[in-house]
């Protein structure tokens, strides 16, 4: 009787290896193998580290990306990775955008859902610490979702911002401050690194999109240690009457982490969800 033939494991590529890089990495050597998932490389901007991986896991220029056989490559380092190079991966891999604020620019979200459909592959954008996800796209989906709102606060050195938004936290003095309050497409680009969940709501309701819902960012240096964000759904009403639901998320974070710790146990769930999609863009 012949052997059965064993599944080949998926192959996951990561790009970037700060927090959340080193932990995916560290969860696919660990747990992948049983899960029929492997590292298959990490590759950093710039003049980033790569310390305790082995050279065989490391890529030095993304040009070889179509040699490493990947199946899938996580991006948790900048926008400016799937601006740059999201088509030509979307070309041999499905994509997993950790720094999804980069769509609230049209002309790369269109670049990028036209690569997926021609490629066959799926965009994938993970929901981080939006809660809610999925019932906030099935009100989307039946046109009953009226309003949304997405309130981040953290503490001032938790922000990586940029432009006129950098300027005002500086000048907040370390005072509790909303920074910004208004549509969420012009805030992306000065906060492409804090307002990754709120893109993902942008995608979670595409009939709100990045113009519709609305955003507010907190500076608060009385939550050193904390991320907390705020949801608040309407949903279209009845004579006068609506539904309403907000939730708050308290994600505990080290101080001055972009990142909280809860949110990379979101990535690797979103991680593991990322197969079997097609050529399509996938909350996950």
């Amino acid at each position: 009787m012949a052997q059965a033939e064993v599944p080949r494991c998926r192959r996951v590529g990561i790009l970037g290896y700060g927090q959340l890089g080193q932990f995916l990495a560290g969860q696919l050597l660990a747990q992948g193998p049983p899960l029929g998932l492997a590292l298959a490389f990490v590759w950093v901007r710039g003049e980033g580290r790569l310390e305790g991986l082995p050279p065989a896991l490391r890529l030095p220029d993304l040009r070889l990306l179509p040699q490493t056989e990947v199946d899938l490559v996580v991006e948790v380092a900048h926008p400016c990775v799937a601006q740059e190079h999201g088509e030509d991966i979307l070309a041999h891999a499905d994509f997993m955008l950790g720094s999804p604020t980069v769509l609230a620019d049209p002309a790369v979200e269109q670049r990028l859902r036209g690569a997926a459909a021609r490629g066959g592959h799926t965009l994938y954008v993970p929901r981080g610490a939006l809660w809610g996800c999925e019932d906030i796209a099935r009100m989307d989906r039946a046109g009953t979702l009226a309003a949304l709102k997405v309130t981040m606060t953290k503490a001032p050195q938790s922000f990586r911002l940029e432009g006129w938004l950098q300027e005002r936290l500086v000048a907040a003095g370390g005072t509790r401050t909303v920074l910004y309050e208004g549509p969420l497409r012009p805030l992306c680009p000065l906060a492409p690194n804090n307002v990754n969940t709120m893109a993902a709501a942008a995608v979670a309701a595409p009939h709100l999109g990045f113009d519709g819902i609305q955003a507010c960012l907190v500076a608060d240096p009385s939550v050193p240690d904390w991320h907390i964000v705020e949801v608040e759904v309407t949903s279209v009403g009845d004579k006068g009457r609506a539904l309403s639901v907000t939730s708050i998320r308290r994600n505990p974070a080290a101080p001055g982490a972009v990142t909280g710790s809860a949110t990379r146990h979101a990535f690797w769930s979103s991680l593991l969800a990322c197969h079997g999609h097609g050529g399509c863009v996938q909350l996950c």
